[in-house]
């Protein structure tokens, strides 16, 4: 049994669609990355697996469960991790953390005393006194301490700088490595590969074609973006893709790449990247230039 499992899982407010058709596996001990833009559906496709909001067609199992008639029986074998942090300002950071934490039977201690060092929080004091970050370290707390079968993730580095970022990315690994199935929810995709296994692209509702993005993903690889000094003129065997206001162009070389850029001076080059696919491009790739 797949620990979740969707087949043409739809979902309506009013009359926009927020999902459509979405098909989606985890298998067990999977780490899953769940990509796309802002409005793609992917938080509305975690609050579905857990029954805070019900789907409107298809089928959903979580752990064999459906979440429409057993979501208390789901979120005691899960934790999840909204994308809005809220915790409750008025408690101690430690009075909120004990009363999240009182809902699971068991915990990882070796968790708690690893994310207690790294995090550092202030325990002592009300969460209304925390900044941003502060608040979504206290609720990574609580949801990665329960020892629980699958972790729900919402864009868990919301509001992090970087060395903290590093940071939980190793405590996500430490969980993935004890065999716990992770779905976790980005718009950065350089975090998501960095992290998971797998990764499941939405974009208007519905999962995209691992075929189709690889496609893209390769077409994406070979653009140079690039921003040069005034007057300089870029080698004429390319096709330029588009140009942003600040300067910046985007080109795809006849040729070879790197060969086409030595052909550039150095000194006439501002910045230069190859290789790298954003994710604004890919679904840009993916809806405005129609890959199939």
């Amino acid at each position: 049994m797949n620990p979740i499992e969707l087949s043409q899982v739809g979902k309506k407010f009013g009359v926009k669609p927020a999902l459509q058709g979405l098909d989606m596996k985890v298998e067990p001990g999977e780490f899953v990355g769940l990509i796309g833009p802002n409005g793609s559906g992917k938080s509305t496709c975690l609050r579905l697996l857990l029954g805070i909001i019900r789907r409107d067609s298809g089928q959903i199992r979580v752990l064999g469960m459906d979440p429409n008639r057993d979501s208390l029986r789901i979120r005691e074998n899960c934790s999840y991790l909204p994308g809005e942090t809220s915790v409750y300002q008025g408690m101690r950071g430690r009075e909120f953390l004990h009363f999240a934490l009182s809902f699971y039977p068991t915990l990882q201690d070796d968790v708690m005393e690893e994310l207690m060092e790294g995090f550092a929080l202030p325990l002592q004091k009300r969460v209304h006194t925390y900044s941003a970050g502060m608040k979504q370290k206290l609720a990574l707390m609580a949801s990665l301490i329960p020892d629980v079968e699958i972790y729900i993730l919402d864009e868990p580095d919301r509001a992090l700088d970087a060395s903290v970022r590093f940071f939980l990315r190793s405590m996500l690994r430490k969980l993935n490595a004890r065999k716990k199935t992770i779905l976790l929810s980005s718009h950065h995709l350089s975090e998501i590969e960095a992290l998971s296994n797998r990764q499941v692209f939405l974009m208007e509702g519905t999962a995209i074609e691992a075929a189709r993005v690889e496609e893209a993903r390769k077409l994406l690889e070979r653009r140079v973006r690039l921003r040069l000094r005034d007057g300089v003129q870029i080698p004429s065997d390319a096709e330029e893709i588009r140009r942003d206001v600040d300067g910046t162009v985007y080109v795809v070389p006849h040729g070879d790449p790197v060969g086409w850029l030595a052909q550039i001076p150095t000194g006439a080059i501002i910045s230069a990247e190859m290789g790298v696919v954003h994710l604004e491009d890919l679904y840009s790739l993916l809806v405005v230039e129609k890959v199939q």
